[in-house]
């Protein structure tokens, strides 16, 4: 009798456990996906959040980081927003828009700049190996080839460590404060109908006509609409791509890289000047910039950096 009840306490012990390990297995892979979780060389889109709508009320977290002056803060939160706050245009104190703008801005930007910062490590690490005789592995020349053809270089099979020096030239950051004056221009700190609805902070062109913003007043004969973006770091990294790669901006690339030759920091004021392509008004747009990073005291966070982890952040 005492064995066929310790049977029987045996089997429902094995379906307790079958019904409560895979709830245990979900609860921590939940965790792992977790709004805030933090990947470090990826987008990692599940830790954006959306800010809240019209005067809905700040989450504690969002609140602290929306009304900090960046400028004083030792390390930026990681709080990714998805958009930028649509009370932005309705906002009348001009100082308050910037705060809030800049407040949103910089973490996305930063995030951006980590993720490049990443890339380049992996590719000094293929560097490393072709100079020492081995070849890069399989995974590595995949992750390669998509990185080169992201950046329009021309990889031979196997790649050489010239080509790893030319994609180091064009991987790089952007600084801060360049990044959040072309954005502040482009988009009216904010308010544009595009930056609101297209998260389109830079004005970047596609003649895709199943994507973008169709631009209001545009020329007779011109058929190109405004690039939409579904996140805010997809609009940052495809600007920076588009910096770090496109012909014109090939003056950009070379101070910067005589700045990394003589370990001089990145700054904006260093890299604006190269931008004379950018935008028909030439010399114009370049002596605007270096106004809203000289007046906004921008200049200030290209030494910013992200808090370690998430948790910190809090």
């Amino acid at each position: 009798m005492r064995d066929q009840i310790r049977k029987y306490s045996g089997f429902l012990i094995l379906l307790a456990l079958l019904a409560v390990v895979p709830i245990g297995i979900a609860r921590h892979m939940l965790s792992e996906s977790r709004n805030d979780a933090y990947v470090e060389d990826k987008p990692n889109y599940l830790s954006h959040q959306y800010p809240p709508a019209g005067n809905a009320e700040l989450t504690p977290r969002l609140a602290r980081l929306l009304e900090k002056e960046m400028q004083k803060v030792d390390a930026v939160p990681r709080t990714f927003l998805t958009r930028l706050p649509d009370n932005l245009p309705g906002l009348v104190d001009a100082k308050k828009r910037k705060q809030l703008f800049v407040s949103a801005m910089l973490p996305i930007i930063l995030r951006a700049n980590e993720l490049i910062i990443a890339d380049r490590g992996r590719l000094l690490s293929i560097k490393d190996r072709l100079e020492g005789g081995d070849s890069a592995g399989k995974r590595q020349r995949i992750w390669l080839e998509q990185l080169a053809k992201r950046h329009r270089v021309k990889l031979s099979t196997p790649a050489t460590v010239e080509q790893i020096d030319i994609l180091l030239f064009k991987v790089d950051i952007i600084p801060p404060s360049l990044a959040l004056a072309q954005a502040a221009m482009e988009s009216g700190w904010g308010t544009s109908r595009f930056a609101q609805q297209a998260n389109a902070l830079f004005g970047e062109w596609t003649w895709n006509q199943e994507e973008g913003i169709l631009p209001l007043g545009r020329e007779d004969g011109k058929t190109h609409k405004i690039k939409s973006f579904e996140y805010l770091l997809d609009s940052v990294r495809s600007y920076m791509t588009n910096l770090n790669r496109h012909r014109s901006y090939g003056g950009l690339r070379d101070r910067r890289a005589e700045l990394r030759t003589h370990n001089l920091v990145l700054t904006g004021a260093a890299l604006a000047p190269a931008l004379v392509d950018y935008s028909e008004r030439g010399t114009a747009y370049v002596n605007d910039i270096l106004s809203i990073i000289d007046y906004n005291d921008l200049d200030g966070l290209d030494s910013a950096r992200l808090m370690a982890t998430v948790q910190e952040s809090r």
